[in-house]
């Protein structure tokens, strides 16, 4: 009987759905908590005979391994203790009942290692008893970039932003994140803290404000501190990483040269009497580039005052008078004044949704008749911006019992699929019109019309269980399940701390199957990275209705 044989497997993969509820465990004798996180010393507590205990322990730079004075320290017995550390970096809290408590610590100018590498993390409970050891809680110091940004004469600029912008993983692909900035003072000084560990890019400038203007407006000549992208690029792609690594205080001083600044001109139309437009102008890397200038709504004027050259993207955006969003956009390239742009606002794109529930065994057609219920949930991601990715999700739209799905507001670009079901199914096809949603990404023209997405699922779902092990122990891990289609997601689930798991609702096919160390640091999606660690992969084919057991030996990413 097939659900006798798969139902251990479901009911373990409905349990994967759901973020686990973290129970406390000690941990075991003589050992401590992982590295760096809270560790022990093998001193004893302090207790006393009423039953009541002492916690105590010490907060430590994790790179000097010097007291921090100061520290906050918090704990969870029937509400929170807090209390700062002394000129030692101790901490002692009295009178604490056998059992467990989370302790959290803080710091400015600090962080710990959950903040750095597993944000969201469950903090491990620290036993409280007569046999349990202090603590040694470790904070990570922090990165500074500074320096000073001069003209050729040594004048200092004064007002300049200054900003920094990281890569870092989101769903195993690399994407640009803005981090807060700064702008010079008289001196030409900047300072930029709180830095966590990695690779950092800095800009300086476009200043606001040209160094020099025209004798008249209607003249030319305007110059100012165009963009620069530390030591001397133009744009993002010829910039040099900065490494910060903690505690790592960098200088960074630049001489800047004014440069010819420019004005852009149009007009804007397509948006209803009364109703006004935004208009933002962004750089090569999609940054909003702050500027004077202005709108006139009456006339659909606007002028953009004093921009470097460059190749830039004009964006409006309004709303009609139904609520219905509008938008248009242009790509500039900047060398002279230009006027006479114009630009027309359309409708953003409405891709309605249609799914289908094909059913192999009993009892599944009984959600299809269920009232506004849709088998997944789309999604469109999209795939060119070079900042963190950005999501549409589907929307019910029509009368109670009679809804459909659409994705709404969609903007043009380039995006692909993620359709997540909801129950004990699998994607079979995702297209539109001609294009499989599955091995290709969709592109949305601006003002254009996109056919309907068809999606089709199955409920023969396979089943994968297994254990994780190194060196013969087992070891928890997680997971990667990669597809034979080469433009699906990995399926990524944990393996408990025995080293076991299972994942359920797997299409049929081919799968290569991972168990790695540090999903949070492989870029999975990129081929390139994928090749060397796809050799020590596991390989199976699962049928419809399969439940499948296989062992893998964890791979450590960065060996």
């Amino acid at each position: 009987m097939l659900f006798e044989t798969v139902l251990p497997y479901l009911l373990a993969a409905t349990l994967l759905a759901v973020p686990p509820l973290e129970l406390p465990q000690p941990p075991s004798s003589g050992s401590g908590l992982n590295e760096p996180r809270n560790s022990f010393s093998s001193e004893s507590l302090q207790s006393s005979d009423d039953g009541k205990h002492a916690l105590r322990g010490t907060v430590v730079n994790s790179v000097t391994g010097e007291p921090i004075r100061g520290a906050l320290v918090q704990i969870y017995f029937n509400g929170q203790s807090s209390m700062l550390t002394g000129p030692d970096g101790k901490f002692q809290f009295e009178g604490l009942p056998n059992g467990q408590t989370v302790v959290r610590v803080r710091k400015p100018g600090f962080f710990t290692d959950e903040e750095i590498h597993s944000p969201g993390y469950a903090q491990q409970m620290v036993p409280t008893g007569p046999h349990s050891a202090p603590l040694v809680l470790k904070l990570i110091p922090e990165g500074v970039v500074y320096g000073r940004i001069s003209e050729d004469g040594g004048e200092p600029i004064e007002g300049l932003p200054i900003q920094l912008v990281a890569q870092r993983l989101q769903n195993g692909r690399k994407v640009w994140e803005q981090r807060p900035g700064t702008t010079t003072d008289e001196d030409g000084a900047f300072r930029i803290a709180e830095l966590p560990p990695g690779n950092y890019f800095l800009s300086a400038g476009p200043s606001r404000t040209p160094v020099t203007y025209p004798s008249k407006r209607s003249q030319p000549g305007a110059q100012g501190i165009p963009a620069v992208f530390y030591p001397s690029g133009s744009d993002l792609a010829a910039a040099a990483p900065i490494s910060i690594v903690p505690g790592r205080r960098v200088e960074i001083n630049l001489t800047l040269s004014p440069q010819p600044f420019y004005r852009v001109s149009g007009t804007i139309g397509g948006y209803s009497q009364g109703q006004s437009a935004n208009l933002q102008i962004m750089n090569s890397v999609g940054q909003p580039l702050a500027y004077n200038g202005g709108f006139d709504a009456a006339s659909g004027a606007f002028r953009i005052l004093w921009i470097p050259a460059g190749a830039y993207t004009l964006r409006a955006d309004a709303v009609d008078g139904q609520g219905h969003s509008l938008s248009a956009n242009l790509t500039v390239n900047v060398n002279s004044d230009l006027s006479g742009i114009h630009m027309v606002l359309t409708p953003l794109v409405t891709v309605p949704i249609h799914m289908r529930l094909i059913s192999s065994r009993t009892g599944s057609e009984r959600f299809s008749e269920q009232e506004n219920w849709f088998p997944a949930y789309a999604q469109l991601v999209s795939r060119n911006s070079g900042f963190s990715e950005f999501r549409y999700g589907a929307q019910q739209v029509g009368q109670h019992g009679n809804s459909s799905l659409e994705l709404q507001n969609i903007r043009p670009g380039t995006y692909g699929i993620e359709v997540n079901p909801n129950g004990m199914f699998y994607v079979q096809s995702a297209t539109c019109g001609a294009i499989n949603l599955l091995e290709s990404d969709l592109t949305v023209a601006s003002g254009g019309s996109v056919q309907p997405i068809e999606i089709i699922l199955r409920d023969d779902v396979a089943f994968l269980s297994g254990n994780v092990s190194a060196d013969s122990h087992p070891i928890t891990a997680s997971i990667l399940a990669i597809s034979e289609h080469s433009s699906a997601q990995p399926i990524i689930r944990p393996a408990d701390p025995n080293g076991g798991f299972q994942i359920g609702f797997l299409p049929p096919g081919e799968y290569k199957v991972l168990a790695i160390d540090h999903p949070d640091q492989l870029e999975y999606t990129n081929p390139e990275v994928m090749r060397k660690y796809l050799s020590r992969a596991r390989e199976i084919t699962l049928s419809p209705d399969q439940a499948a057991k296989i062992d893998l030996e964890l791979v450590n990413i960065g060996e």
